[in-house]
């Protein structure tokens, strides 16, 4: 994961982050003279970390701090890039095993189908779309009908995202419509019928409307009312799913969404077993501070414990049962006054979260033998399905 800074949206869809590499030589030059590491070993250690399993880059070297001597060489080897995470995930979820990872990926169908397996999720109120239907759902065929449904149907607060997609990029939360006017979450306002016209510009194949969801009280007073999500990382080894690891991603005090790329949002890394905020982080690299209390309500995190724990990482492992065939998957969990409900499942978790909030390794000695377990598994299931295409032929 490199360092991103958000893209300021002329409209009221989030734009994806700013994904250009910052320049290594200002920070080269910093870490040689706060850290005491010259630029020569800096340069050896980028260089050995892109090749291999590692497929660190250089910008991904200095956002997770691995120029830091504390660190031991074995430390530093436990760490991937998001390419290695990538390469770790396919050994996970090789395509010929798991032909389910599309449907899963359609963020209406696979809440759909939660919903009717009693696992409780957000809920849909419309669609948009110029050519799909979805059933009983509203269907909103062009700007003008965004707009009436905005006017008159819609039940406030609502959150809006692409049917497909990731980094929060499109979405956005509605407080309220007041005649032509739309209230957004992060304090701004959008003409009912420009914003209309840009989600169809922006995603006429597919944005879903769905009721926003509030924090459970406790999670609200340490970082406010907005949803900031649970990422669950599940594994199956063929034993049945059960979980890797949890961060909590904390959105920042004017943000619509819980993405770590956007300013001021936060990371904690949380105790698998009870919930419990074992260290929370915000910013990456040379910016990276670790927190003991929330900088804007001052009330404590680390050592908080997160509520409905146990049914939070239960509704994971139920989902991930539901499609076994998958060896990984990485739940985002929205934590409610209710209880837990699932928002989307990722077949291609990106792991950078866990590494910088855990400022550990993705190949620590806890972990690796979950990840080799559940690639030789898969191996062993491509294997079968081979042999029998084969045997059929």
């Amino acid at each position: 994961m490199t360092d991103t800074g958000i893209s300021a949206p002329s409209g009221a869809l989030l734009n994806a982050p700013d994904m250009v590499k910052q320049a290594l030589a200002p920070m080269i030059v910093q870490v040689a003279k706060t850290f005491g590491v010259s630029p020569l070993r800096q340069m050896r250690e980028i260089f050995s970390m892109r090749r291999r399993v590692q497929k660190l880059s250089g910008s991904e070297y200095y956002a997770l701090r691995l120029f830091d001597p504390a660190k031991s060489t074995a430390d530093k080897r436990a760490f991937l890039g998001q390419a290695g995470g990538n390469a770790i995930n396919t050994a996970m979820n090789p395509p010929m095993a798991v032909p389910s990872c599309a449907f899963v990926g359609n963020k209406l169908l696979y809440t759909q189908l939660l919903a009717q397996l009693g696992i409780a999720t957000a809920q849909t109120q419309a669609l948009v779309s110029a050519f799909r239907d979805a059933g009983q759902l509203p269907v909103l065929r062009d700007a003008a009908a965004v707009s009436d449904f905005l006017r008159n149907a819609a039940v406030y607060p609502l959150f809006g995202k692409p049917q497909h997609g990731s980094l929060s990029e499109g979405s956005v939360r509605i407080e309220a419509c007041d005649g032509n006017t739309l209230r957004l979450g992060n304090g701004t306002t959008q003409d009912v019928d420009a914003f209309g016209a840009e989600v169809m510009d922006r995603y006429a194949g597919g944005f879903l409307f769905q009721t926003a969801l509030s924090p459970d009280a406790q999670m609200a007073d340490i970082a406010g009312p907005a949803i900031g999500c649970v990422r669950v990382v599940t594994v199956n080894d063929g034993s049945g799913p059960k979980p890797a690891y949890a961060v909590w991603k904390m959105p920042a005090p004017a943000a619509m969404s819980d993405n770590f790329w956007q300013e001021g949002s936060l990371l904690a890394h949380l105790d698998l077993s009870t919930g419990k905020v074992l260290t929370c982080l915000r910013g990456t690299g040379l910016k990276a501070e670790a927190l003991d209390t929330h900088p804007v309500s001052n009330v404590p995190v680390v050592g908080a414990m997160l509520p409905h724990w146990a049914e939070t990482v239960q509704i994971a492992v139920d989902a991930h049962a539901v499609f076994p065939e998958f060896g990984i998957c990485g739940f985002d969990i929205a934590v409610t006054g209710e209880g837990p409900k699932i928002l989307e499942c990722n077949d291609n978790p990106s792991h950078s979260l866990y590494q910088m909030a855990a400022d550990r390794g993705l190949m620590n000695d806890d972990l690796a033998p979950l990840w080799d377990a559940v690639s030789v598994s898969q191996k062993k299931q491509v294997a079968r399905l081979k042999a029998e295409a084969k045997k059929a032929r």
